[in-house]
């Protein structure tokens, strides 16, 4: 897993920041970091890591991030999207780790610098500022510095406003649909019903993983063995209690990737720019009710027994979610739209988790389409209508 991998041997470097984890998260200090790492003449992705004190001297590292601090990074994630330019990956990962929840900030495709401050902003950072990570320190550079090696981005002026901007928003591949029928899918007998009062007996823990995915594997062997109070056959567990730990979170992992991905709603929607000329630093935001039986999933949920590593899913781009308490908000950032030319709005779907009490209803999903220094590329708001539930 990243977050254990980047834990082994925590140290600043060209590809790799510990963030103070004693203070405020500060987003002047993000941007140029973000910025600084993005322009490292390094290869792969590079991370900021939170709640991590790599000077530690006793040993324990971990000191955790507060519960009050993960919107702060969330809102803090969303200005880094807007405001640097070139277009950067940007991906928060998050994990419990000896029971303290540590995060990192994943930047990858960093392959088309400089990257720089793409508009004014706060007192200290204004258009064009551009800074390199080179080992432990973070150096203020010119451009025309890093422009050497590379290919250069012509955007010394901010980018031009689009007169009259023309873009049309629907449904799947087809801009001009607004309302999309689904069918509601059936949940009503999830194949762990009973979990709560099932892994209160660890003795039983075996069958209900084995009724949760559906095939008894070794992994899942290993910990019914363990529970069963014959540690000594899963190698690397020091005690029980981390046995049925971890068998707790391979059940909810399970139960996740059956509501948010095996019976979970797919959702994609297309842009068209129906103008004569390029509209750059296109990014869009959808807003969702929050309401009974319906949830949009934050990340990619995987069978907790699929050899695919987490990275791997990071990559295939699905798009950053936030929740305010009444509604559910969706965005990513597509880049430059070509003239009369449709593209997917996200590379990955979103999925959506929909209960029985959302039959028969409609719900309203508005959205916000911005270009080039904020401009307003067009809002309004698209329909979704839930039908039947399907077997």
């Amino acid at each position: 897993m990243l977050l254990k991998q980047l834990l082994e041997s925590p140290e600043n470097s060209s590809d790799l920041l510990i963030y103070d984890p004693f203070g405020e998260i500060n987003r002047e200090k993000l941007v140029r970091e973000v910025i600084g790492l993005a322009n490292a003449d390094v290869e792969g992705p590079r991370n900021i890591l939170f709640g991590v004190n790599a000077g530690a001297i006793d040993g324990n590292s971990i000191v955790g991030i507060p519960e009050s601090a993960v919107g702060d990074l969330k809102k803090a994630h969303r200005l880094l999207s807007a405001l640097i330019e070139p277009v950067l990956q940007l991906a928060f990962v998050f994990d419990r780790i000896n029971g303290k929840l540590v995060g990192t900030l994943e930047i990858d495709g960093c392959d088309f610098g400089p990257y720089f401050v793409g508009q004014d902003l706060f007192n200290s950072l204004s258009l064009g500022q551009c800074w390199i990570r080179e080992g432990r320190n973070l150096r203020a550079v010119e451009r025309s510095e890093l422009m050497g090696g590379r290919a250069a981005t012509p955007v010394d002026e901010p980018a031009r406003l689009i007169e009259n901007p023309d873009v049309a928003i629907g449904f799947n591949d087809e801009p001009e649909c607004k309302l999309l029928e689904l069918s509601v899918p059936d949940t009503s007998n999830p194949p762990f019903a009973d979990e709560n009062s099932e892994t209160t007996k660890t003795s039983k823990l075996k069958q209900v993983f084995k009724d949760t995915v559906g095939t008894v594997t070794t992994q899942i062997l290993g910990l019914g063995h363990a529970v069963e109070k014959k540690p000594a056959l899963v190698a690397g567990k020091e005690s029980l209690t981390d046995d049925c730990d971890e068998a707790g979170k391979v059940l909810a992992d399970a139960r996740n990737h059956y509501f948010y991905e095996e019976k979970a709603l797919q959702l994609n929607m297309c842009v068209r720019n129906n103008g004569a000329e390029e509209i750059k630093s296109v990014s869009v935001e959808l807003g969702f009710p929050q309401l009974p039986d319906f949830d949009v999933a934050d990340q990619l949920h995987i069978n907790p027994f699929d050899k695919r590593s987490a990275a791997d899913m990071r990559k295939k781009g699905y798009p950053e979610v936030e929740r305010n308490g009444t509604a559910i908000f969706v965005r990513s950032s597509l880049g430059a739209l070509a003239p009369t030319k449709s593209e997917q709005l996200f590379p990955c779907a979103v999925r959506m988790a929909v209960g029985p009490r959302m039959q028969g209803r409609k719900m309203a999903v508005h959205y916000t389409l911005r270009g080039p220094n904020d401009q307003m590329l067009g809002s309004g708001r698209l329909k979704l209508k839930f039908g039947q539930t399907t077997t």
